[in-house]
């Protein structure tokens, strides 16, 4: 059996058995425990069918490196992440899925928007940074990743940070699965309102540490075909966030 027609048949699956596929796949040992699984490495049953390794798809270097794709216009700031916690593990969902979404196919980005859900703050400011987001990929279950900043970092650089790590991941998610991210869309929920201004272009931006992340932040954007930056209460994003 090639690639083509494992893919073939997993897109025939309906939904709830698509993912009562990759219980199983779980459960065999077949699915890696890393923080974003993307659609290529689900879908690497190759053992399991007794094909050689040739057959398989490649996994992206930048799976195993962790490494970003490098920024279009020479950009090089990347969010001090010095930690990071993910909850939302395959078996203890927090959201699951929505039954009548379908997982992409490798190499194609989903036909919904990509939602995030992203708050970030300090223990002082600035102080110990910290933050999290949510992330709904249309056909799977939501994940919660918990961030880590390192200290000196402010309320406000820390939303960015978070924001911008969300989109990092996303495009790092994009890639592995051979999709282009000018085919996909994002939307994004938040309740810092100068964040979302400034992203937005509703507000000016004249602290130079903030001015960098927001370089960044609307650098990666372009990369999307389509995206949205909302402003939620505060209420809405600890209910989902926890804080």
């Amino acid at each position: 059996m090639t690639i083509e027609e494992i893919y073939a048949a997993v897109q025939r699956l309906t939904p709830a058995q698509r993912r009562k596929l990759m219980r199983r796949f779980a459960v065999t040992g077949l699915l890696s425990a890393a923080d974003l699984h993307t659609d290529q490495r689900r879908l690497l049953i190759a053992p399991a069918l007794g094909m050689s390794q040739a057959d398989s798809p490649s996994p992206s270097p930048f799976a195993e490196t962790g490494r970003r794709p490098a920024a279009a216009d020479g950009d090089d700031y990347r969010s001090p992440v010095s930690g990071r916690v993910v909850r939302g593990a395959p078996g203890s969902e927090t959201r699951a899925a929505d039954p009548h979404a379908m997982s992409p196919l490798p190499g194609q980005a989903p036909d919904k928007p990509i939602e995030v859900i992203f708050d970030g703050g300090s223990r002082g400011n600035p102080g110990q940074g910290y933050g999290s987001y949510a992330l709904r990929w249309p056909g799977q279950a939501e994940r919660i990743v918990q961030l880590k900043f390192g200290h000196h970092v402010t309320n406000n650089e820390a939303e960015y940070d978070t924001l911008i790590a969300a989109l990092e991941a996303i495009l790092a998610r994009l890639q592995d699965a051979g999709a282009d991210p000018a085919t996909a869309q994002v939307t994004m929920r938040g309740d810092s309102l100068l964040v979302i201004s400034q992203v937005n272009g509703e507000w000016q931006c004249k602290e130079p540490r903030l001015q960098k992340r927001l370089t960044r932040t609307r650098e990666l954007l372009r990369r999307f075909r389509l995206w949205s930056l909302i402003h939620q209460p505060r209420e809405k994003s600890v209910a989902v966030l926890g804080h």
